[in-house]
């Protein structure tokens, strides 16, 4: 199946893959990621042929996973075009108590145990404030308020590959030791995604953010200390 969509004025071919499910091919469409990936095309300069949808993984009734190839060009030359569609993200420096709360969970794509930023996708809504507010309520069990939430700065997973881009916040704020000891008892996650999540308390020194390997609380520390980049 191929539709046309429009991108700089120009109809460019839609394609559906062969293992793509029509259904799964119309709500990629209409997809928020879908739109803003298309969107994200407007102010370049870049030749484009055609889109294929190759594979959609699928959250429930929700588009969640979609790769593309996407037949491109500049100056002549054909650019690498594989498309890991994953959409936007919000990460957050939650700092209680001036120590970092931080999420363990066993990560299937590395293999191991891993120690991070609370993290998730964003929704259809596209509310950065109001999905941060629901992770670290799904992820660690503390509840905050949108004024609570700073906004610190957008960064880029892996251009090379992916679309995504994680929003980073940080909060500050006090709770009671016995409060926060009492959490860190419990497993955290979202009902139905299969998550068991462990909180971690730490100093919030350099050293132990580096530790982590962790990109977003990397990226969400040097902007803490860096306002003005």
């Amino acid at each position: 199946m191929i539709r046309n969509i429009l991108i700089r004025g120009k109809n460019i071919p839609f394609i559906k893959g062969e293992n793509v499910l029509i259904d799964h091919f119309n709500k990629v469409e209409q997809a928020k990621k879908f739109t803003n990936y298309i969107h994200s095309w407007e102010q370049s300069n870049v030749e484009i042929k055609q889109i294929e949808v190759s594979y959609v993984y699928m959250f429930g009734q929700n588009v969640g996973f979609v790769n593309l190839i996407v037949d491109a060009y500049l100056n002549g030359i054909k650019l690498p075009g594989f498309v890991f569609l994953r959409g936007d993200a919000v990460a957050i420096l939650l700092l209680v108590n001036k120590k970092m709360v931080l999420t363990q969970q066993f990560r299937v794509p590395v293999g191991k145990y891993t120690i991070e930023a609370p993290a998730g996708m964003m929704d259809e809504q596209g509310d950065f404030g109001g999905v941060a507010a629901k992770e670290i309520k799904e992820e660690t069990g503390i509840n905050i308020q949108h004024n609570e939430m700073r906004y610190l700065q957008d960064m880029l997973v892996s251009p090379g590959g992916s679309d995504e881009v994680i929003h980073l916040f940080v909060v500050e704020k006090n709770m009671e030791q016995k409060q926060l000891d009492e959490l860190c008892k419990k497993t955290h996650g979202a009902e139905g995604e299969g998550e068991q999540i462990k909180l971690v308390i730490q100093d919030f020194t350099w050293e132990n953010v580096l530790k982590t390997q962790d990109s977003k609380l990397i990226a969400a520390t040097a902007a803490y200390y860096n306002p003005k980049l």
